[in-house]
């Protein structure tokens, strides 16, 4: 196993650095994702799948009678979000464990290349972080139509289409275009679930079913992604083969608490909607993105998410150890993101996988 960690300098924006450092990584053999920050914050046809909820009691019947169908069409983003989604191809997986629908985009994916025609096929997952969804982060200004208005793509998907990587991105419940479930919440171990479910219905599309075949999937986790992406890392049957953490939050000093076992007060379901103010605030650095598109991802973020998702269950993330992450691992870190300082990076790039080679 070799792990790697590349730090980020602070440049002026000549090219999106998405495509900077897609071809960059790609050409080392490892992907890499990156959008048009080096801080944090944060036309193909579709398919349209839709589902019906079922239920056994007299309560679940009703809920199910004045609860919007789970499909696509009625999220933030497929009701209000089309354009957003030009050059994508959509899809709908069900998770493993209850059958959620979730949304999944790829590009240029409706006619998968099996691994078999191609033993170079390199397929990758990239999860969205705590806040905002996968679209307007990994596909801001992508698909021929920008392209015809001459807007400059910032779409990580198409970097790395264009770099010979086969990318997909998902979303997590309650975001963007995947339905909350019956809970209301979105919980770090659900969202592990429901990325391993995702990761074989993408192995099984590109024939990906010989043992060692998933050692071609590489899995990209930004932000609270990356330790959702660390704990199915975690694991010992494994999906994926490579791991990428990016600006990940992980800091072991950190703990979150557990709920109270004996509680009466019903929970808070207030909702809070997100700001325009709150999507640009991370954008603090001269130079890593220009004004019109941080102004064009606010507005995106804001159709696709304009309800702020509720986590919990948080104390799952207190069972992330670098030390039980036993697969090749590229750790990517800003150089100015407050969220994930350098030293705290570099504990979790030290103790990745103890004994094994490392590269700075």
């Amino acid at each position: 196993m070799t792990t790697s960690l590349v730090r980020l300098q602070r440049r002026c924006m000549a090219e999106p650095m998405s495509k900077i450092y897609a071809r960059g990584f790609a050409s080392a053999g490892i992907p890499l994702a990156f959008t048009s920050n080096v801080q944090r914050h944060g036309s193909f046809p579709t398919t349209k799948i839709s589902t019906r909820l079922f239920a056994s009691t007299a309560s679940q019947n009703y809920a199910a009678s004045v609860r919007p169908p789970l499909t696509f069409d009625t999220t933030p983003l497929g009701s209000k979000g089309q354009e957003l989604l030009d050059g994508l191809d959509l899809y709908s997986v069900r998770s493993k464990g209850d059958g959620h629908p979730l949304s999944v985009y790829g590009i240029g994916s409706q006619s998968p290349v099996q691994l078999k025609d191609n033993k170079a096929l390199k397929p990758i997952l990239l999860l969205h972080g705590r806040t905002w969804s996968s679209v307007p982060v990994y596909h801001l200004l992508g698909g021929p139509k920008n392209k015809d208005r001459g807007l400059q793509s910032r779409s990580l998907m198409e970097a790395l289409l264009d770099e010979g990587l086969q990318p997909y991105t998902m979303d997590f419940r309650g975001l963007g275009g995947t339905h909350h479930d019956e809970t209301g919440y979105v919980e770090p171990m659900r969202c592990v679930s429901d990325t391993e479910s995702v990761l074989e219905w993408i192995a099984d599309r590109h024939g990906m079913q010989s043992p060692g075949d998933s050692e071609k999937l590489t899995l990209l986790g930004w932000s609270q992604g990356a330790l959702v992406a660390q704990l199915g890392a975690q694991k010992t049957k494994l999906p994926f083969g490579k791991l990428i953490l990016y600006g990940s939050i992980y800091d072991p000093l950190v703990r979150y608490p557990r709920e109270p076992l004996y509680t009466k007060s019903k929970p808070n379901v207030t909702k809070l909607e997100n700001t325009y103010d709150m999507a640009i605030e991370d954008f603090t650095l001269e130079g890593t993105i220009p004004p019109e598109p941080a102004r064009i991802f606010a507005e995106h973020v804001l159709i696709s998410d304009p309800i702020k998702a509720v986590w919990r269950h948080l104390y799952q993330f207190n069972n992330c150890d670098p030390a039980r992450v036993g697969i090749p691992t590229l750790v990517v870190a800003g150089d100015q993101d407050p969220y994930a300082p350098l030293h705290v990076q570099q504990e979790l790039f030290t103790n990745l996988g103890r004994g094994c080679d490392r590269t700075w």
